[in-house]
């Protein structure tokens, strides 16, 4: 957000992240994000800021199936946090492994760089992320329960989206026998990309589990990769087994590519 505020843009991965968080994390209407870009990037675009955050926002045609953890996201894009110490230089002498959570970065280091939690860099303001998605989905479970009726396809659980036949029918060439013609109430009942966690809880609300997690974790842990890759390129053992996988995976991507079989999806919420 100092970036925006600052230059008035951002790439196209930090939009995600951001309106992610502030639609999932902190439960705030996607109007408010629209609002915000609209004012301050440089290359606003209304249509596609309005129809963006719509989608983000779920109530858009073309809901994004991906919600993008603001911690996990951070190390993905930013591992050695490069941008963090950019944008917000209170920060730039934390250690790499801080550097995207310093709440977690021991007093002693803190104080050793200036860094008071609270009064010059501020405090968390979502102490539990995981909670804080969890009520968005029960918000959202308990909103389209509400409202089923007429908005939400009984057969495939997708969302509709109602449009008066007349707008409509006349672009489509349809006649007035149209399978997604309501004739009580004279729209055309659209089904729209339906988040499949959605459809889960719709049918589940007071489960536990979420097969269909949306939430990138991207790189949980950072020292485990390197370590990793430290360990094929300089341990014997560990460099031959890596070798023999990629190997296998070679042949394995090939026979795949050659083959005509065709893998059938019984997941029932793949329909549209």
């Amino acid at each position: 957000m100092q970036q925006l505020w600052q230059v008035g843009w951002m790439n196209n991965y930090m939009r995600h992240v951001v309106a992610s968080f502030l639609i999932s994390y902190l439960h705030i209407s996607w109007e408010e994000g629209f609002k915000w870009f609209q004012d301050t990037l440089v290359d606003a675009d209304v249509a596609i800021n309005a129809m963006m955050w719509q989608n983000g926002g779920f109530s858009g045609f073309d809901q994004w199936n991906f919600v993008m953890h603001p911690v996990d996201a951070a190390l993905t894009c930013d591992p050695k946090g490069d941008y963090v110490r950019k944008w917000i230089p209170k920060l730039k002498d934390l250690p790499d492994e801080f550097i995207h959570q310093p709440w977690k970065c021991p007093p002693s280091i803190l104080r050793r760089y200036g860094i008071t939690l609270g009064v010059t860099y501020p405090n968390r303001i979502i102490v539990d992320l995981h909670e804080a998605r969890e009520q968005s989905l029960r918000d959202v479970t308990l909103v389209r329960r509400k409202f089923a009726k007429g908005y939400i396809d009984k057969h495939t659980g997708n969302d509709i989206v109602p449009i008066p036949a007349k707008i409509l029918l006349p672009v489509m060439g349809a006649s007035k026998d149209h399978d997604l013609l309501d004739e009580e109430s004279g729209r055309l009942l659209i089904p729209v990309i339906t988040r499949k966690e959605f459809k889960y809880r719709m049918g589940n609300p007071e489960a536990k589990d979420n097969p269909y997690n949306a939430v990138l974790k991207g790189y949980v842990s950072r020292k485990r990769d390197e370590a990793i890759i430290w360990a094929n390129q300089n341990d014997f053992t560990a460099s031959t087994i890596n070798e023999a996988t990629l190997r296998a995976q070679r042949y394995s991507d090939k026979d795949t590519h050659n083959s005509s079989r065709r893998t059938h999806n019984k997941d029932r919420f793949s329909s549209v």
